[in-house]
């Protein structure tokens, strides 16, 4: 039983958008992965009996990922559950979490009613369980938001493929090969080169001035990740873990451009070609092309030549790739050449996200 029937969490995605009730008396733990496909159909049926009973029973999906690649997720496939993170996998060693994907039942106390595969967990089970427990706890008194401050063991099983499918080697002569991140296909690998800050900002695909990390951690390095695995969906994640690092999301205000994807009308990947295993980019003083690229990589450079956080207005969902050539040194024709894409520009002074790390 949990001291006062709460599930620790790290971070609240998203609240439920079906339930009808704070107040419940059963509470179901989704335990679910961004790349588990049983657990994205299990999360469809879950949603349809979350609809069945809106009031006195919640349900919350919990996956070990990182709130980006969650989010990410979330905007592709409208998820209406309530989602959280159990970014340490604190809850999911806890009950021994080892295939997916699992559910576990609870009432308001915290005892364990059901436990399965989640989409076992029937209308009848529920309607039973509802009508023996009558106490009721509140959303936030059941979950516990906290920030770890425990480096949680990792199951062997876990520990063996992780080193099976991610390889880092700290290498000072990488500070002399490139001022920036290099990603290199080496089949069924992918390598990354260069500092942490910049590894870090490019698989957040974010402005490196928004990732903050101290210099005497900020090394460099040769990071090589198995393609396809759960390692290489979660890079953050391992990376914090080997490092020994800690995250902490902050905000700041100050100058960023915002796009706003108004009618797309994006290059398809036959305007450039520069063949297998070349360049995707060619960087220029006052232009920059690239060669089957995707719009978060391509908005990812320009920060970085533009010296600027730049975000979008709306959720981006598109993925695919495109080739692009856009004018970056003036404002004026940068703001052209977007719209030309039917990418809407705009500079303003707003709030914007802080990846602050330390070490553990």
């Amino acid at each position: 039983m949990f001291f006062w029937g709460q599930v620790k969490i790290s971070n609240n995605i998203q609240p439920s958008s079906l339930a009808k009730s704070d107040e419940n008396a059963l509470y179901f733990v989704d335990f679910w992965a961004t790349w588990c496909g049983p657990c994205v159909h299990a999360s469809k049926y879950l949603e349809s009996l979350q609809m069945q009973f809106p009031n006195n029973f919640y349900i919350v999906s919990l996956t070990q990922e990182s709130p980006e690649v969650v989010k990410k997720f979330m905007a592709k496939h409208n998820m209406r559950l309530a989602v959280a993170i159990d970014y340490e996998g604190d809850t999911f060693l806890k009950h021994n979490v080892r295939s997916l994907p699992y559910g576990i039942l609870f009432n308001a106390d915290g005892k364990k009613l059901w436990e399965g595969h989640a989409a076992d967990l029937k209308n009848y089970n529920v309607g039973g369980y509802l009508a023996r427990n009558k106490k009721t706890v509140s959303v936030s008194s059941f979950f516990k938001l906290q920030e770890y401050k425990k480096e949680v063991a990792v199951p062997k099983e876990e520990e063996e493929a992780i080193k099976k499918n991610f390889v880092f080697n700290e290498d000072k002569a990488i500070e002399f090969e490139s001022s920036d991140v290099q990603v290199i296909d080496k089949g069924d690998f992918v390598e990354f080169r260069g500092s942490l800050q910049d590894i870090i900002s490019y698989n957040l695909k974010s402005y490196k001035g928004q990732v903050k990390i101290p210099a005497e951690l900020n090394k460099y390095y040769s990071m090589r990740f198995r393609k396809d695995t759960k390692v290489f969906f979660n890079k953050e994640k391992y990376i914090l873990r080997a490092l020994k690092l800690r995250k902490k999301d902050e905000e700041h205000e100050g100058d960023v451009i915002v796009l706003t994807v108004d009618s797309p009308k994006f290059w398809d990947t036959n305007q450039i070609d520069w063949g297998v295993n070349n360049p995707q980019f060619l960087i220029g003083d006052s232009e920059i092309k690239a060669d089957n690229v995707s719009l978060n990589e391509i908005v990812y450079k320009l920060s970085g030549l533009l010296e600027t956080p730049i975000i979008f207005n709306e959720k981006s969902n598109d993925e695919d790739l495109h080739d692009w050539h856009i004018h970056y040194k003036y404002f004026e024709f940068m703001s052209s050449n977007l719209d030309d894409y039917g990418i809407k520009v705009e500079k303003k002074v707003e709030k914007i996200p802080q990846y602050v790390y330390t070490a553990r």
